[in-house]
């Protein structure tokens, strides 16, 4: 019985060392893109995104979800007549994450519906209830989005990734804000999962410069699909993205281990440091 799949998405981003993404390459001899590899960035000298750096961690919380998932697929399925076990298999597995691609393309549009706000184009009225409350918090707080959607590429560490705002508030306040979509509950508190912390002050640490920490402020920004309307904050204090950033550096030479690959040694000048340091992120305010 041929087993028919949907194409899954490729788990890890690449950047080149300009900031570009390239998260996909073309397919010899022609038939469009596929994703690219670890020996793509081996031999083209790519850089790890910050979550794909965070990979090499356990995330149990991840992966009990994974788990339930799993097993609440396997209950709704029944298994066809002459069906293969791997068949089957394969099946439940991509029942129990059609969900998450349905989160994803909700995700998106509401990701990108406040980006093309801040350019100036009109949120469409389906989207927000989603996005309204965020630019009420943002203009009761009264924080600055100074860049939005920009590329960090940090040559100290060998990563890349895109970051959603740098922002200023009162009057020398400086901060990186996250935005995030999650599935909430009525009555239950949103949390932060494994590794968020440590993202934001990955992103801090290169475009504000890792001197500034001790007074970067950061924030997941927390963005309900199941309760329309509902949004939550959650701030971290420098000391906390501190400590996060500490963990982080050493996650980065964990990853760099376990793939065998220094991406450090690959850059080449096209890029010159920001100052003394050789932590560069594209177009940084003065």
């Amino acid at each position: 019985m041929a087993v028919l799949t949907k194409q899954q998405s490729a788990s890890s981003h690449w950047y080149r060392s300009n900031g570009t993404a390239c998260h996909r390459l073309p397919r010899v001899g022609g038939g469009g893109l596929r994703p690219t590899t670890i020996r793509d960035a081996r031999r083209l000298g790519l850089l790890p995104s910050v979550t794909s750096i965070l990979s090499v961690l356990a995330k149990p919380q991840l992966d009990k979800w994974k788990m339930q998932q799993v097993a609440l697929a396997s209950m709704r399925l029944k298994r066809a007549a002459g069906e293969s076990d791997d068949y089957l298999c394969k099946r439940i597995i991509e029942e129990a994450f059609v969900q998450v691609e349905q989160a994803a393309d909700l995700g998106s549009q509401i990701h990108e519906a406040l980006e093309k706000h801040f350019e100036g184009v009109p949120v469409p009225e389906e989207l927000q209830v989603y996005t309204q409350p965020v630019l009420d918090w943002q203009e009761q707080k009264q924080v600055e989005f100074i860049e939005r959607e920009l590329c960090v590429v940090n040559r100290d560490h060998g990563f890349a990734g895109t970051m959603d705002v740098a922002c200023r508030y009162g009057k020398n306040g400086i901060g990186v804000l996250d935005f995030k979509t999650r599935k909430t509950k009525p009555g239950v508190a949103v949390t932060p999962y494994d590794g968020q912390a440590m993202q934001i002050a990955a992103y801090g640490a290169t475009y504000w410069g890792e001197d500034q920490l001790p007074r970067l402020f950061g924030a997941n920004i927390y963005i309900s699909t199941t309760e329309p309307g509902r949004m939550e904050v959650c701030r971290y204090t420098p000391e906390q993205l501190l400590r996060e950033w500490e963990i982080f550096k050493m996650t980065c030479a964990i990853w760099r281990h376990i793939k065998a690959y220094d991406p450090r040694k690959k850059l080449g000048e096209d890029i010159p440091p920001k100052s003394s340091d050789s932590q560069y992120s594209l177009g940084i305010p003065a």
